[in-house]
């Protein structure tokens, strides 16, 4: 993440929190959850002479934890909006398959293994600033809904095969794997409150560079 756009975000956040705990900590409302996401990109991969992976469509299988800080300074029953800070840390991994001419294997006799995959691993963060909506459906039950703008990033981003014959890391800052690039994040689901500072959360949208789905809880503080 750049220095710049880590120093906004920090800034934004001090003054949310600085404005809205002291006097309205009733109206504050945060939010843990584990989610699955997805996305797909474009790109080769080469590392010639040990193998080369040409332009293909990639798709990534992740697993997200997500924690939201959300203040509510309408709320109107069944209708309550907000503002929220949310933030997301992931792990990524992706499987290119088997390169065409195979990974190299220089153990004797040296050759091209052909059966070979290559797979790609990594993390990515991600933050955003959004407004919220919340309506009541019924005592137990809220339709929620949240809409941003935000920075995502990815970090520690490496390659590796099936039979550990090679491995190092991918170039970042590329259009697959950019280290700071800017994006719309939004949440749309269901929360279950069946206790009475505690709600179970079900929901979809995006986050940094995924669709996500995911379960949580959100807790009144």
């Amino acid at each position: 993440m750049k220095k710049s756009s880590f120093v906004v975000f920090a800034a934004l956040a001090a003054l949310f929190l600085g404005a809205v705990i002291p006097g309205y900590a009733d109206r504050l409302r945060g939010a843990i959850t584990a989610e699955y996401g997805t996305t797909s990109s474009t790109f080769g991969l080469d590392a010639t002479p040990y193998f080369s992976v040409p332009t293909q469509v990639n798709s990534a299988s992740d697993f997200i934890l997500s924690g939201i800080l959300e203040y509510l300074p309408v709320r109107r029953w069944p209708l309550e909006l907000g503002l929220a800070i949310k933030g997301s840390l992931a792990s990524t991994s992706w499987n290119l398959g088997a390169p065409p001419g195979g990974v190299y294997d220089s153990a004797p006799p040296p050759g091209y293994d052909l059966g070979d995959q290559i797979h790609i691993r990594g993390g990515w963060w991600a933050l955003a600033a959004m407004g919220t909506a919340h309506v009541r459906l019924g005592p137990f039950v809220t339709l929620d809904g949240a809409f941003g703008y935000g920075p995502y990033g990815y970090f520690d981003v490496n390659y590796w095969d099936d039979y550990g014959l090679v491995t190092g890391p991918v170039v970042q800052g590329s259009a697959a794997f950019p280290q700071n690039a800017w994006g719309i994040d939004w949440s749309a689901g269901l929360s279950f409150g069946f206790f009475p500072i505690v709600s179970l959360v079900l929901d979809v949208g995006m986050m940094g560079p995924d669709f996500v789905s995911g379960l949580g809880v959100a807790f009144s503080l």
